[in-house]
């Protein structure tokens, strides 16, 4: 009975261990943190799915319409009569002659389902079958663009504020100069003397050329790289002297820092010296990875229409012209889900980098 008893207390007391580290967790600054940035982003989702779902509605036109294309004016009454009664039908089969407000509540009924429908223009393909492909070839593009210019961008930034005479103005002109630039200018340049005039890429935009087999081949993986290289430099060029620009305006802020001025005075190697602004200088870099993820979606979707890059971009153009609401709304959804999702990662990571964030006395 004595054991039994023991047993018992030491399972009780192991049950009110856990309840008290599940309770340290709950009300921890940092979790309140996570709850209130998911909650947030909750709330950017429900609005922006709502405009998402109105916007195409209110445009001129409809599906239907768009789809297929009215007869020319002066037909026979039949053929006019005939396409008035297809009409009506395919407005009525997909729903679009309810009223606004119940076309609304079906919406958020089959997005709490994850359920986006068929798509009108590829009907009856699923739009999820129509987006992923094209995510990855976005995904592809975009991903590589944002680490390699962060850690690339940064790194020229803050060894150029460290650097004396002309290859300091250098770099930092050049800096200015590709942080400036359009990015649809640069593409369309790009496109126009490295695509079409010289061919020194390739002699038409696209995914992959249109005689190419798509196994796993050497010829593909070569063509795939040609096709791949445009659109890919055109972002990497503008996002890096952005990185660059604002990294070496932070470690010029850093040098003037009293911590340095006395390591200078401590006889401390400049190599040193640029390890301690470029720690500090990170931090206000890191927290604009927001902000730079959020441009870099939307450059991405405007460059893979000008080289035709077969991504979530050139699918979102198509659909906004045929008035596909279904793949409106599913393009708009992927993209504003790797957005919320990357700012989300990021908030979360920056509460490791920033003590303050993680013990509730910043943020």
């Amino acid at each position: 009975m004595v054991t039994k008893s023991l047993k018992k207390t030491e399972g009780q007391k192991e049950d009110i261990d856990i309840l008290d580290r599940l309770k340290g967790i709950i009300t921890h600054s940092y979790s309140r943190f996570v709850f209130k940035k998911a909650m947030f982003y909750l709330i950017v989702i429900f609005i922006a799915l709502t405009f998402v779902f109105a916007i195409p509605r209110f445009m001129p036109g409809d599906p239907a319409t768009r789809l297929l294309r009215p007869p020319p004016a002066g037909a026979d009454p039949e053929r006019m009569a005939l396409y008035t009664e297809i009409k009506a039908r395919m407005v009525a089969y997909f729903g679009l002659d309810k009223p606004l407000h119940e076309q609304f509540i079906e919406f958020w009924i089959h997005m709490l389902q994850f359920d986006l429908g068929s798509s009108y223009t590829y009907y009856p393909t699923p739009v999820v079958e129509i987006i992923l492909p094209r995510l990855i070839y976005s995904m592809v593009l975009a991903i590589p663009v944002l680490f390699i210019s962060f850690f690339l961008g940064n790194w020229i930034g803050g060894r150029a504020a460290f650097l004396k005479g002309r290859l300091n103005d250098l770099t930092y002109l050049f800096s200015v100069i590709a942080a400036n630039a359009p990015f649809y200018w640069l593409g369309i340049m790009v496109f126009v003397y490295f695509v079409i005039g010289d061919n020194i890429f390739l002699s038409h935009p696209g995914g992959i050329s249109p005689d190419m087999s798509r196994d796993l081949s050497l010829e593909f993986f070569i063509d795939t790289l040609r096709h791949y290289a445009p659109p890919f430099f055109t972002l990497i060029i503008v996002m890096t002297g952005g990185w660059a620009t604002g990294m070496r305006a932070m470690t010029l802020y850093e040098k003037e820092s009293e911590y340095l001025l006395y390591a200078k005075q401590m006889g401390f190697r400049t190599r040193t010296m640029r390890q301690y602004a470029q720690r500090n200088a990170f931090l206000p870099q890191f927290t604009g990875l927001n902000l730079r993820l959020n441009e870099l979606i939307g450059m991405t979707i405007i460059v893979e229409n000008i080289f035709l890059w077969p991504g979530i971009g050139a699918l979102a153009g198509n659909a906004v012209n045929v008035q596909d609401y279904p793949l409106i709304v599913g393009t708009f959804l992927v993209t504003l889900v790797v957005v919320i999702v990357g700012n989300f990662l990021v908030d979360i990571t920056y509460g490791f980098l920033d003590p303050r964030i993680k013990t509730g006395h910043g943020g």
